[in-house]
């Protein structure tokens, strides 16, 4: 048994993790229109916008959050969290939330390759508005730390990618508190998550 949780102990952390948060989900949409449940304080974190600027977390208390954790070179999961989240953004927009009352966050666990060029860039293909959605960068101890500190499990491979929780997206209402964790990628159910944010933003 011993031996069977060293080997494959991650996958197991990450498969109760989904689990938990299948439930939690499932249990939400069973009481249409209640209250979302508080999970947990955020953490506070400070780090570095694109253009060098120290930005906190606290920067952005009032409005809600999704925040996301990636790193740009992910050839799967991580664009199409974006991708989706880009497709939230336009929602919003319509539907005159965006930037008044929500900002999205996207947190890069891979600040050795994401400089600020590279997810400059990244953001600019992806369809990111940069003007309400921030891109935050830091050293490699930093931003582990911040990945850590949000219940990420990230784990660095020797060819330098990396293996990550596949639940690394956050919603935060304005008084910086969890509200949902959310799977990423082709798991997102926008209508969902548009959803939660209309609620918590008190446009549901």
């Amino acid at each position: 048994m011993a031996a069977l949780l060293k080997r494959h102990g991650f996958k197991l952390m990450v498969v109760a993790l989904l689990a938990a948060l299948a439930l939690s989900a499932y249990t939400w949409m069973k009481k249409d229109g209640s209250v979302l449940p508080v999970i947990k304080k955020a953490p506070e974190f400070s780090l570095l916008d694109l253009s060098g600027k120290p930005a906190k977390l606290s920067d952005t208390s009032g409005k809600v959050r999704l925040v996301e954790f990636l790193f740009t070179s992910c050839v799967d999961i991580c664009p199409m969290t974006t991708y989706n989240m880009v497709k939230l953004q336009e929602k919003l927009k319509q539907q005159g939330l965006w930037g008044d009352k929500v900002q999205f966050l996207s947190i890069t666990f891979d600040p050795l390759k994401d400089t600020p060029e590279v997810f400059g860039k990244y953001g600019e293909r992806m369809g990111v508005d940069s003007k309400n959605w921030t891109l935050l960068t830091g050293s490699e101890q930093e931003t582990a730390e911040v990945a850590k500190n949000y219940g990420v499990l990230v784990q660095k491979m020797p060819d330098g990618s990396f293996v990550h929780t596949v639940t690394s997206l956050f919603l935060i209402d304005g008084q910086d508190q969890i509200r949902q964790i959310f799977p990423m990628g082709e798991d997102m159910n926008n209508d969902e998550i548009l959803k939660m944010i209309r609620q918590l933003a008190g446009s549901s």
